[in-house]
Order: structure tokens, then sequence, then C-alpha cells
């Protein structure tokens, strides 16, 4: 969590730096939506049973500054996220794992029309496992994803696909939310 906590550090001073004579843009986005995780067959015993998909949220704020004629917009996004619990059987056995994390990414914003944008980001996520009846696990590994937003006025809708690394685990995450500019 300290590599986490330097990387935002840096990362925040990095833009606030670079914008000093610019229009800084401040938001924030509440979405959810579903995932899919993939576990790659290999990884469990013949005969398991995974439920592979289950609800996600997500809470995050996030910074830009405006280049290229307004048209283009860069900067960051810190957000904390819940992936979902998947249950795996085998043996007659259920065995509960629920993923989250905080993530940090980059992103690039492109207007495309009046009150449209599209987005991707890139970053990486510390993220967390909790296994009931076994170990759990942590680690800090890739995110990325692309997506839109549309609104006229400060609150817009905000949709995206992610797809979030876990040792060897992949998630794909497809939300819709609402997101307020603040400045």
């Amino acid at each position: 969590m300290a590599l986490l906590r330097n990387f935002i550090v840096l990362s925040c001073s990095m833009v606030l730096a670079t914008t000093a004579a610019a229009d800084l843009n401040v938001h924030g986005a509440l979405k959810g939506g579903w995932t899919d995780l993939d576990y790659g067959d290999g990884d469990f015993p013949a005969g398991t049973d995974v439920d592979s998909t289950d609800h996600t949220f997500s809470l995050l704020a996030g910074l830009t500054f405006p280049v290229a004629r307004d048209r283009i917009h860069l900067g960051g996004e810190i957000a904390q996220t819940y992936l979902g619990e998947y249950t795996a059987e085998f043996g007659g056995a259920d065995e509960d794992v629920k993923l989250y994390g905080s993530e940090v990414v980059f992103a690039g914003f492109f207007d495309v029309a009046t009150g449209t944008r599209l987005f991707v980001r890139a970053g990486g996520w510390a993220w967390e496992s909790d296994v009931d009846h076994g170990d759990d696990d942590s680690g800090f590994d890739p995110v990325w994803g692309a997506g839109f937003t549309y609104g006229l006025d400060n609150l817009l809708l905000r949709g995206e696909a992610n797809r979030y690394d876990a040792d060897d685990v992949k998630v794909d995450a497809y939300t819709i939310g609402l997101q307020y500019q603040f400045m």
C-alpha cells in the first residue's frame, strides 16, 4: 500500500505542477455494473464449477486539464473498486472469494461531439482477495479500459469497460454510472 500511496502522491503532484496556468477540471463518479471472471481452466481441479459473474461498483475522483484546443483532456483518476464475490464448488464444498482494491490510472478524454467524450485509461491497482477457508492474497497488477461520457452540464452519464488483472485471474468489468464535473 505504501507503493500505491507514493504513486498517487507523485501522480497528483505531476498533474498539478503541469497545470499551473491551465484550467484544471475535477470530477467524481459513482458507477456500478457487472463483472466476468476469467479464471483459466487449468487453475482449478477437474469437476470444479465456478460462478464467474457478479456485480461491481466503484467510487472515483479525477483531475484533468485541457490540451490541443480544449478537444483533448489528459489527467489521472483514483478509485476504490469492488469487483464482486465468486463461488467455486468442488468436492461438495463451496469457497467464496471477494475481490476489491484501489486503482490509480492515467486517462485521456477526447471530445467527439457536443457533450460527448470518449476516453481511455491505463494504470495499476492494488488488489486484495478474501477467501473463505483459504489463504487471502494481495498484489499490484495492471488495469486498463475505455469508455464514454455524455451530458451537457456538470452531471454526465459515464459508461466503460475495464480489464483488471489479479495474478493469473482476469476480470472484465462493464459499468455505467454518473460523473459530476466540479470544476
